[in-house]
């Protein structure tokens, strides 16, 4: 069924009344002879109309190349061959273009276009070879002759073809032409430009167009821009405007393709035309090629985004539903440690209960962080800090990790210059994750040597050596990847999630300090070398350091609102055991009530409350009573952080939180919330 709606006659009528026009038309530029024109429309609306319509309207092709001829030169029977041989030549270039380029979408792309242009000069060669030789065998066309028209013929329909076609087929494709303003308006200028710029060089307005100076070069600009700016259609019918204004240039010994003959100026023109329609059609293709690409690009983009915010929100939450449990098992910890323990045994299942919960946490904060430095959001707060005072910290806290599997720790902190400029809990955290890893990936009995030394002037290299299980040659390149742990039997016997090793480097470059590895291989330990420059102690600094004031402690009426239950009830009891009076609830309602009835000195509140949030209430509180306030919450990210404060909290703690913790924040608060 023929496209566009019409009627199989109406498309019928329709094609071979603008095919026989178009002939008509051609014809009269034929001045070798009367059935060869080296411009000849025709073939581009028949090989468009069949590429649009079907092969099925052939039929109209062969009744227009028919009428067409049957009125000009020639017999019935020549009428006839020229006839079949228009309608084969348009049959075998649309068989050719839609078996090999892409059919309809033959624009869409660079390759096609120039596909395109090869079916165009093979498939041209049908016509001329059936028609011209009906012709000589008829007597209507002088052998001597033969070659010359048959190559005015060729190149006619050929350029017909590459003209043409191009027009017809994408005015009639979708999407259909509408308005859309500030783009039409370049077009149309575009256009008019083009037009101006041909009649200057084939309109004969200016003496360099009368002269035939080789100037048509100027035109080339505008149509550039056009296949760059627009699309293919408003290219195509760029070059089939300026395409006009030159024959008629030329026709009147305008523009530089005038010849001897003005079917020699016509084959020459028609030539020049055809190259630069193939040129602008694949560069406006190119460019549409690489616009879907962007636009491919930016809809990834979006996808990857929204992915990526899909999974912080899922980190984020099972962070906070990890979280929210612990703190209950932390408060309750810290309530049987500070109780006098029967026996070795019991100490000893506080502690393992205490490692465990600490591991836990530890994987929790890795996975956040992993995020937090994909995103290049890790916030740092950098001073000046002793890394010896910050090694020590971590070997304390090391000890009994250590301890559980019988492993020596050695010290040697030999370096002189030893101050840096760092994040105190991030350069914690990087060696901590160093000595984690060297503690884990040793033998029961064996050494870890955590070591400092002035290898350079103005610089200081922390190493923390093992005679562990060692890193293979082929692993260690990889070995500070994120979820890499130098083998997956390695992954297996240790566990983990091989995240430290990844945090530990991308810390050393927000550092702007270097972590390398270096290993012998299997079952010959490991070394990870911090490298990163000192800077030198100013006296404030120093009399901070050495300033160790007792703080005195204020004990508080405290609000207490979780909608956790156990978590209330163990940091209740945690708080009670330290002194301070304790009045829980669980929602908003509750508390808001409670607080217009009772006086408080200071409000902790989880940010997730069920009939509201933490941050509301505290922000009523604020205004009504001026109650300072701590928030606790299992989201710990800069933005959840900066909500509380900017609710009125003076702390934000991130579940689960310890006893010490948690009672420097109460202080910390109630000395702020006095000032």
């Amino acid at each position: 069924m023929p496209r566009r709606g019409f009627s199989r006659v109406t498309a019928f009528v329709g094609l071979t009344l603008v095919y026989f026009l178009a002939g008509k038309l051609g014809l009269k530029l034929a001045f070798l002879h009367a059935s060869a024109s080296p411009v000849w429309p025709p073939a581009g609306v028949a090989l468009g109309a069949l590429l649009l319509l079907g092969y099925r309207t052939w039929p109209a092709i062969f009744v227009g190349a028919f009428l067409v001829n049957v009125t000009t030169a020639g017999n019935f029977g020549t009428s006839l061959a020229i006839g079949t041989g228009n309608t084969m030549e348009a049959l075998c270039g649309a068989w050719l273009v839609n078996r090999f380029a892409a059919g309809l979408d033959v624009f869409e792309r660079s390759k096609n276009v120039f596909k395109f242009a090869f079916v165009a000069v093979a498939s041209a060669v049908v016509s001329p070879t059936i028609g011209l030789t009906s012709l000589a065998v008829a007597g209507f066309a002088d052998w001597a002759r033969y070659g010359a028209i048959w190559m005015t013929w060729w190149l006619g329909d050929a350029a017909g073809d590459l003209i043409f076609a191009p027009l017809v087929i994408l005015w009639g494709i979708r999407p259909r032409w509408r308005w859309s303003g500030k783009k039409d308006l370049e077009v149309g200028l575009l256009l008019l430009l083009l037009m101006l710029l041909g009649e200057a060089v084939f309109g004969g307005w200016f003496p360099i167009s009368a002269k035939n100076y080789p100037i048509a070069f100027i035109c080339g600009p505008v149509v550039i821009w056009l296949a760059f700016r627009m699309s293919q259609r408003e290219t195509a019918t760029g070059i089939f405007i300026l395409s006009a204004i030159a024959i008629w240039g030329t026709l009147h010994n305008f523009g530089p393709f005038v010849m001897e003959t003005e079917n020699q100026s016509l084959l020459i023109l028609q030539t020049a035309t055809a190259v630069l329609a193939i040129t602008a059609l694949a560069l406006a293709a190119a460019m549409t090629e690489r616009r879907r690409a962007e636009e491919a690009l930016t809809k990834e983009k979006s996808l990857v985004e929204s992915a990526n915010r899909t999974k912080e929100n899922f980190l984020a939450m099972l962070s906070h539903e990890l979280r929210t449990p612990l703190t209950p098992v932390v408060a309750g910890l810290e309530t049987l440690s500070n109780q006098r323990a029967r026996n070795e045994e019991e100490k000893s299942v506080l502690e393992m209960i205490r490692r465990n919960i600490e591991v836990e946490t530890h994987l929790i904060d890795d996975l956040l962080d992993v995020t937090r430095i994909s995103k290049g959001k890790l916030d740092l707060k950098f001073a000046t800090l002793d890394a010896h005072k910050a090694v020590l910290n971590v070997v304390e806290i090391c000890r009994s990790e250590a301890g559980a599997k019988r492993i020596r720790v050695n010290v040697a902190l030999r370096a002189v210059d030893h101050y840096v400029r760092a994040d105190e809990v991030r350069f914690q955290q990087m060696i901590w994750n160093l000595l984690k890893n060297a503690i884990k990936f040793s033998r029961e009995e064996g050494e870890v040597t955590i070591s400092s030394a002035n290898e350079s002037l103005h610089q200081l290299t922390i190493t923390v050596q093992d005679n562990g299980v060692g890193i293979a040659s082929g692993p260690i390149d990889r070995i500070f990847d994120p979820f890499e742990q130098a083998g997956g039997s390695l992954q297996q016997r240790f566990g983990g999630l091989g995240l430290g090793l990844a945090i530990s480097k991308s810390v050393a470059q927000a550092h702007n300090a270097t972590l390398i590895a270096k290993s012998e291989g299997v079952d010959c330990g490991s070394t990870f070398s911090v490298t990163m420059e000192t800077v030198a102690l100013d006296s404030q600094t120093q009399a901070l350091s050495e300033s160790d004031l007792p703080i005195s402690r204020s004990v508080c009426r405290i609000l207490l609102v979780d909608d956790h239950a156990d978590t209330r009830e163990a940091l209740k009891r945690l708080l009670t055991a330290r002194g301070h009076t304790v009045t829980v609830r669980h929602d908003m309602r509750s508390a808001l009530e409670t607080a217009q009835n009772e006086q408080f000195d200071l409000l902790i509140s989880d940010v997730g409350l069920p009939d509201a949030s933490g941050l509301e209430l505290m922000t009523r509180l604020r205004g009504n009573l001026s109650i300072p306030g701590i928030a606790i919450s299992g989201f710990g990210t800069m933005a959840d952080i900066e909500k509380s404060f900017a609710a009125g909290f003076s702390e934000h703690l991130i579940k689960p939180v310890n006893a010490e913790r948690l009672e420097a924040a109460i202080q910390t608060a109630i000395a702020t919330g006095q000032r």
